[in-house]
């Protein structure tokens, strides 16, 4: 009985180690062991289109001070390397052309001046992934500029380049007034229970160095935005977007309820009665306190203020 049971241990045996080599010799099956290494830029390992993978820098903020992003270069092997290798990188105009062309944009090359790099970086022995750091000099950037830094590995310190080896980086940095605000104030809408007060965060995002973008009070989750420019005090040019009515359906107030609507109110707010008159809340910022006091409106098919059913009243501070 011993004797057939070894003899059976010993054929599966036989049989395990043949299928285990055919299993290794299998083309569908990579064994990576003996893979060389590989340097590379593993954002770009994203879907290329024209000159390599675009990538967005997170907003940068307006400041006197350069502010810094990281690019990570990777040595991908399957062990660290037991010597440093020193990546290059350069500054590849052609890669942006090449993804202008392919993708109908117009991307300006990001001038030498606005930002500082070795462009050089050292992956030290029993390390994989390092940092290059850029400097940018957002304060010589005009905000909402569409300027790209794209950078391509030219070097790989003696090991072979990836063809992850490109990244297009768009530099984007913020306005002035580009922020999270707290909002306080007043919605006046002619449906009885919809008037309320105004409270919570709202963000004002960049658009262009004088534009910026916000929601049209609590209806910002409903696609209701708008566009506005501010100069120096001054808040002008509406322009809806999202679902917010075309002008001049909607638009800025210069007047408390100037169709004299009716508005049923829980703790008897009106428009036109302190504190919410056109007087405060008259479409101004104040740089010190970071404070926008708006008033604004809108009513479907309605040819002016006089016609807007729901009246806004949005004091804006930064927080």
């Amino acid at each position: 009985m011993k004797k057939t049971f070894y003899i059976k241990t010993a054929l599966l045996s036989l049989i395990g180690i043949a299928l285990l080599s055919s299993c290794l010799k299998d083309p569908r099956y990579v064994d990576f062991a003996g893979s060389k290494p590989l340097i590379e830029l593993p954002g770009a390992a994203g879907v290329a289109a024209g000159g390599g993978y675009f990538e967005t820098v997170g907003l940068l903020a307006n400041a006197s001070a350069p502010t810094a992003f990281n690019v990570p270069v990777n040595l991908a092997a399957p062990n660290p390397l037991s010597t440093p290798v020193t990546v290059k990188l350069s500054v590849n105009a052609a890669a942006l052309t090449a993804y202008n062309t392919a993708n109908g944009t117009n991307y300006t090359l990001m001038p030498a001046a606005d930002y500082s790099s070795s462009l050089t970086v050292t992956i030290p022995a029993g390390q994989n992934l390092v940092n290059l750091v850029v400097n940018v000099n957002t304060s010589q950037i005009t905000p909402a500029n569409s300027y790209v830094l794209p950078l391509t590995i030219t070097d790989g310190g003696g090991q072979q380049i990836s063809n992850y080896n490109t990244i297009l980086f768009a530099i984007v940095v913020k306005n002035a007034y580009d922020d999270n605000y707290t909002e306080t104030g007043y919605k006046f809408h002619t449906t009885a229970g919809a008037s309320h007060a105004l409270t919570g965060t709202i963000a004002v995002t960049t658009v262009t160095a004088v534009t910026s973008n916000t929601a049209v009070g609590d209806l910002g989750g409903s696609g209701y935005t708008f566009n506005f420019d501010t100069n120096g005090s001054t808040v002008s040019n509406w322009v809806p977007e999202g679902s917010t009515p075309a002008a001049p359906a909607s638009g800025f107030m210069t007047a408390d309820n100037p169709g004299g609507f009716t508005y049923v109110t829980t703790d008897g707010s009106q428009p036109g009665t302190a504190p919410y008159t056109s007087s405060t809340y008259n479409n101004t910022y104040n740089a010190t306190t970071k404070t926008f006091m708006l008033h604004y409106g809108y009513g479907v098919g309605s040819s002016g203020q006089n016609g807007y059913t729901r009246q806004f009243y949005s004091k804006l501070v930064a927080q």
